[in-house]
């Protein structure tokens, strides 16, 4: 993925290697915690509520700068695959 596109958006890639970006990314995330799988699973297939979701993210996406400026900077952070107890 080139530079310019990974630094758009927050990505996840799940174990198949698909890559999920933005708000999108948000729905995979909420997925994997049980707490959360039931609205991961109403925004994947209700079209007005992903874009919902998209929408928020991109809020704050956009403010991305400036709410940057207010916590130190760290390098990336990469975790390799692992089993998840489903």
């Amino acid at each position: 993925m080139p530079e310019e596109e990974r630094l758009a958006s927050m990505h996840i890639v799940d174990e198949y290697g698909r890559v999920f970006s933005a708000g999108d990314a948000v729905i995979k995330l909420m997925w994997v915690d049980p707490k959360t799988r039931w609205r991961a699973r109403v925004a994947r297939w209700v079209p007005t509520v992903r874009r919902k979701v998209a929408r928020e993210y991109q809020k704050l996406a956009d403010r991305r700068g400036e709410l940057s400026e207010k916590v130190p900077d760290v390098a990336p952070i990469a975790i390799g695959p692992r089993w998840i107890r489903r």
